[in-house]
């Protein structure tokens, strides 16, 4: 299990697609109702481990969060959680950001903070899958881990659940009420195969306060320490990779342009330079423009481009975000007029 926290996001991930639930599953919905600056703070393996609500985005139905992780030992008893994350959150090992597509279920991105790149999640995709398609059941009441030893046979049950601490502000709140969800790893060899997850949830937060991972020998606990309301994060923004043009196709009676990680621009200027020239003469080309998620299309009709085009001249195409002309996205390859 020491290597079970560096998947944690991604346990959390796994509430977006549960069978159990209707279209929009529980945390799903608690996403789209968080508020920038929610955030929790688990403890594990001598590790904290702050989570936070960096940005939502109701638009595209996308959701930015960000960890920070630091040894139990090296952080500051003087100060609270609050406070360190605020002041550039001194001593962390890891400050990772997540952007979350909610209606794809999936991490659209991931940078590090700390390490001042993109991180690639190829090499997790396979247990991304399985987090997906895992069923998360709300235990009944009769199910649940109740305070006090075991009962005689045919005594009546009047014990108390069970109930993680909780704590708003390094404050403790008392008599806190959660819900309980589980759901059983399948068996597949690795590190978590039939491990069983119950995720303590209260009736308002959008994170967990407490996960409990049973092996049926051994429990690990990962427990919330702290929680608030209306964090101001130290980063001021979450960078996105630079747009791209990826090809360039004639299909019927168009040129279609793709263009990657430029959804963001609402309008561009396209032009198309033609380098078979010693003028590299410039021309301004009309289009219709479509989206989807991170890529756009620019649709251009052949017609037009062929009272412009020079036959087998080469041509370099530059695009231009409307908002910001100081932007320039050139394709890597030329097309041949023909």
């Amino acid at each position: 299990m020491r290597n079970l926290y560096k998947y944690f996001i991604l346990l959390l991930f796994l509430t977006f697609s549960i069978k159990a639930f209707s279209e929009d599953n529980l945390f799903k919905k608690r996403l789209k109702e968080a508020k920038k600056g929610d955030f929790v703070v688990f403890e594990y393996n001598k590790l904290y481990s702050t989570l936070s609500v960096f940005e939502i985005d109701t638009e595209n139905n996308r959701v930015i969060l960000e960890e920070i992780t630091i040894p139990k030992e090296s952080f500051d008893k003087k100060m609270s959680f609050r406070n360190w994350m605020e002041k550039k959150a001194n001593g962390h090992t890891s400050w990772t950001m997540y952007e979350i597509d909610l209606d794809e279920n999936k991490i659209i991105d991931t940078y590090s903070v700390s390490r001042n790149c993109f991180i690639d999640l190829k090499d997790q995709i396979s247990i991304t899958a399985k987090l997906l398609d895992l069923d998360l059941n709300k235990l009944l009441d009769r199910d649940r881990k109740k305070i006090g030893p075991p009962l005689s046979s045919g005594e009546v049950d009047r014990r108390a659940f069970w109930q993680p601490m909780k704590y708003i502000d390094g404050k403790r709140i008392k008599r806190a009420k959660f819900d309980v969800y589980r759901s059983i790893w399948p068996e597949d060899s690795s590190e978590l195969s039939l491990k069983r997850f119950d995720i303590f949830f209260d009736e308002g937060f959008v994170f967990p306060y407490f996960i409990e991972v049973n092996n049926g020998h051994m429990s690990y606990m990962i427990k919330g320490v702290d929680s608030g309301k209306d964090l101001k994060s130290a980063i001021s923004f979450f960078p996105k990779r630079a747009a791209e043009i990826t090809d360039m196709k004639k299909q019927a009676d168009n040129l279609t342009i793709y263009v990657k990680n430029a959804s963001r621009y609402k309008s561009f200027n396209l032009y198309a330079i033609d380098t078979s020239r010693e003028d590299k003469i410039i021309h301004p080309l009309e289009f219709e423009m479509g989206k989807e998620k991170d890529l756009v299309f620019l649709n251009v009709n052949l017609k037009n481009i062929n009272e412009i085009f020079e036959k087998n001249h080469k041509y370099r195409f530059v695009i231009t975000p409307y908002s910001e002309q100081n932007i320039y996205i050139e394709s890597r390859d030329l097309f041949v007029w023909k």
